[in-house]
């Protein structure tokens, strides 16, 4: 291209130089510019005239919180006040008198009515008074000789018999107390008993006895009879090997029997003298 221009070629076109226009141009910058300064020194010069002055006394700042930790610059406000008026204290003061508390007078009440008797306490109770103690002459009397020459046998004898009517007590206390929970009647106000209790069925002054007996639960006759038939046939398999078991030992002890008899000499029948 450089050598086309060099050499001039025909076809090369030349632009004519263009000037700058509108906002972007130089002239319009400097009218910008110039029309800014005078806006802002209007402003200043016009503000003390216009705008609110401060007033310093009106200012105030909050005491620092001492109770918490701050960070950055604490401003504290200082005031100056004016000397506190010096009391003055009398040359001679007035002594103050103790009062005494005065004590309230003590009336007596009238009570109305009979007093109360004074408390004592309650009479002995039965098992109080059926319980010996120290002074029942029957805890220091002297023991027979019958209780003293028992034998060692008797003594385990007694030991026994004690402990057997305690069990057969507790055993009794404990029948009494089922037959109570399987009673299921009641006594009316004219003593006539209602109800079931075991076996029997109380109407009033009639009880009739219970001749039957509850069966199996309806759907459970196949397992009850399975079981029943299990327990039988253990219980005959038990009898047939204590059976066997008894011939078994009767057959051994005739072999044994036998085997010593064999065993044992026998007399010589040969007659060969000797």
């Amino acid at each position: 291209m450089d050598q086309r221009m060099q050499r001039g070629d025909p076809n090369r076109v030349e632009h004519p130089s263009r000037t700058r226009s509108g906002f972007s141009s130089s002239r319009v910058w400097w009218v910008c510019f110039a029309a800014s300064v005078a806006i802002h020194f209007l402003a200043v010069a016009i503000y003390p005239f216009f705008g609110n002055t401060v007033n310093i006394d009106a200012i105030s700042f909050s005491f620092p919180n001492v109770s918490g930790r701050t960070e950055g610059i604490q401003v504290l406000r200082l005031v100056e006040v004016a000397d506190p008026i010096a009391s003055e204290r009398p040359d001679d003061p007035e002594e103050i008198e103790d009062v005494d508390d005065p004590e309230p007078p003590m009336t007596p009440v009238p009570i109305e009515g009979t007093p109360d008797p004074e408390l004592i306490p309650p009479p002995p109770s039965g098992a109080e008074l059926l319980r010996p103690n120290l002074s029942n002459p029957i805890l220091w009397e002297a023991l027979s000789s019958g209780v003293l020459d028992i034998t060692l046998k008797q003594r385990e004898q007694l030991l026994i018999a004690s402990a057997l009517a305690r069990w057969n007590d507790s055993a009794a206390t404990s029948l009494a107390a089922e037959a109570a929970a399987m009673d299921w009647t009641f006594t009316d106000d004219e003593g006539k008993r209602w109800g079931v209790s075991p076996g029997k069925i109380h109407l009033g002054d009639i009880t009739l006895p219970l001749p039957f007996g509850f069966g199996t639960v309806v759907g459970k006759r196949e397992e009850v009879n399975d079981r029943l038939w299990q327990w039988d046939e253990i219980y005959r398999q038990g009898v047939r090997a204590e059976v066997n078991e008894s011939w078994r030992d009767r057959a051994e002890a005739i072999r044994r029997r036998r085997d010593r008899e064999r065993t044992a000499v026998q007399p010589d029948t040969s007659r060969v003298p000797r």
